[in-house]
């Protein structure tokens, strides 16, 4: 069975040479892409701020009273944003995610978390978490962690509500 190989083919430093480097990976390990800029710093400083700003304008729901039954944090939330027809906030996602990779080995990593943890506790823990998230984020933390990580879009809810008239 043959591993999977990616090449990177780029231009060699000598301008006048033909030869061409190619960066090898076995699929697994990052290629070394620091000669490629993918956002500019001062781009994802602007986004992050505009970003924060909206999901700091956003009201957290007030009508809680449905108990969703979840098998992760992650499918807890999916369930929450269909519900509520809310975003939740990039680093809640994050954490979320978080949470449910540490579960991984343990004892209870294939329970159900709402066997584990009541449902509506679960679900007031994470509009606990959003609520901070929403209100005391760092709009520079937010952009600092989008740069260090080319998925982050994966983790930006595209839900947009109306943000309420003031």
């Amino acid at each position: 069975m043959q591993n999977p190989v990616t090449m990177n083919p780029r231009a060699s430093d000598d301008s006048n040479s033909s030869d061409v480097e190619a960066e090898i990976s076995d699929g697994f390990s990052p290629l070394n892409r620091s000669h490629r800029v993918v956002e500019d710093e001062a781009s994802l400083v602007m986004r992050a701020e505009m970003y924060q700003g909206y999901m700091k304008e956003l009201p957290l729901p007030t009508n809680r009273g449905s108990v969703i039954p979840f098998t992760s944090w992650v499918g807890l939330s999916f369930s929450i944003k269909q519900l509520y027809g809310q975003p939740l906030h990039y680093l809640t996602n994050v954490l979320l995610q978080r949470w449910d990779e540490s579960r991984l080995g343990s004892d209870s990593e294939y329970q159900s978390l709402d066997f584990i943890i009541h449902p509506c506790k679960a679900e007031a823990t994470v509009w606990l978490v959003e609520e901070i998230h929403r209100l005391t984020s760092s709009h520079l933390l937010i952009a600092q962690l989008w740069g260090s990580d080319p998925m982050y879009h994966s983790l930006i809810d595209p839900i947009v509500p109306k943000l309420p008239r003031s």
